[in-house]
């Protein structure tokens, strides 16, 4: 899933003047087994590495590239480049024949299904133990796959998120590392709103994962039932895929010497997104995704805020969630908010108090002033100067 929310601060490094963009990278050794770290080669975990790309046209094979680079031929059983009815079909740019070379095996959807059915037809297509799901324009960075493949041999039900940082597609060179481990981006949380604010602490595990970059077991990502299959476009599959995850008997750890440098949304051309969302698909993914999992919460809390206002007093069939792991004897979402009460609890998401507000008016007007924030950061807090009467 495309990670542009909330990262519009990015300053991108300039490329070198007259410099041309090309689709290939110049050709390289590849990345090879270490003896010290990696001896054990004949029982490692193979990954498949799974590429919804949608008119990806300008990063796609660079992607690609940078994978098969990266990874050790032990390591990788393949690429599965999911184009999702692109036109034209990204195989004009790149050869079936050209790109086995890199490990890479074409799915080709003639009509769009979206990032989440991309992203469920490249898990069906894929062969290698544990599914890696990137984006189609990042550039991970050497052994970015240690962290996935010992954490998954230690437990298949765990799933792994790297640490994300920024990409220069014009010289294809990462940016924006943190000059210490564990910084950068891979955690996030959930608000009852069914949004999901960036967070991080000292613990490794991942209340939320954005959703774009992960690793999972493919034994476990069937077993909790893959993708909703009644979501459409993109938006809401992290939430549904954490909640089954975690409440299901399974964790998300971040992983903070993985590093994937992902293009982000900055507003200019070469960066926009080429492919269509359908009007109200995502709030609709995200009503299901909460609905599923939130029990009486959804009820009661989340449709009380106005972005669900066209969901009150309507039915909402989320089966197709919920009959999935139903065998799976998961925890209920109270269980997940005692597992995350550091958040939810000791950091004040479920407040201790409430209290109503009077609405009261100014001296010179008798319209009511209004509670107003006047940032809002990558979470729910402020400093006591962004909120004011107005």
């Amino acid at each position: 899933r495309d990670l542009e929310k909330n990262r519009s601060n990015v300053k991108e490094a300039k490329p070198i003047e007259g410099q041309q963009r090309s689709l290939h990278l110049e050709t390289r050794e590849r990345a090879k087994l270490s003896d010290v770290t990696h001896h054990n080669t004949n029982n490692k975990l193979t990954i498949s590495v799974v590429l919804p790309c949608g008119f990806e046209h300008d990063y796609f094979i660079r992607t690609a590239e940078s994978i098969f680079y990266e990874t050790p031929s032990q390591i990788l059983k393949e690429i599965v480049l999911v184009d999702d009815a692109s036109e034209p079909p990204l195989k004009q740019s790149w050869s079936e024949e050209a790109a086995s070379k890199f490990s890479v095996k074409y799915v080709r959807l003639d009509e769009p299904h979206g990032l989440i059915g991309a992203k469920q037809a490249g898990a069906e297509a894929a062969t290698g133990d544990i599914v890696v799901f990137f984006d189609c324009h990042v550039k991970p960075a050497p052994e970015y796959w240690v962290p996935y493949v010992n954490a998954v041999e230690e437990n298949y039900k765990r799933v792994v998120i790297p640490t994300i940082t920024s990409l220069n597609v014009d010289t294809w060179e990462e940016f924006n590392r943190p000059t210490t481990s564990g910084g950068g981006m891979s955690k996030c949380y959930l608000t009852f709103d069914a949004e999901f604010k960036w967070t991080t602490d000292k613990t490794p595990y991942v209340p939320i994962m954005s959703g774009g970059l992960l690793a999972i077991s493919r034994k476990w990502f069937f077993e909790i039932g893959g993708y909703d299959s009644s979501m459409k476009g993109w938006g809401g599959e992290n939430l549904d895929q954490s909640l089954r995850i975690w409440t299901c008997g399974g964790e998300i750890v971040s992983a903070p010497e993985s590093y994937v440098a992902h293009m982000w949304r900055d507003g200019t051309a070469k960066t926009k997104a080429n492919y269509k969302v359908g009007a109200g698909d995502a709030i609709k993914n995200r009503a299901r995704a909460v609905k599923a999992h939130l029990g009486p919460w959804f009820e009661k809390k989340t449709l009380t805020f106005p972005s669900f206002k066209d969901w009150r007093g309507k039915e909402l069939d989320t089966s197709s969630i919920t009959d999935t792991f139903s065998n799976l004897k998961c925890k209920n979402f109270e269980w997940y908010l005692n597992r995350f009460k550091n958040i939810y609890r000791d950091a004040g998401v479920l407040p201790k108090e409430v209290f109503q507000m009077e609405a009261i008016s100014d001296e010179t007007s008798s319209s009511p002033l209004c509670l107003e924030l006047k940032t809002m950061l990558w979470t729910n807090y402020g400093s006591p100067d962004e909120i004011l009467f107005k």
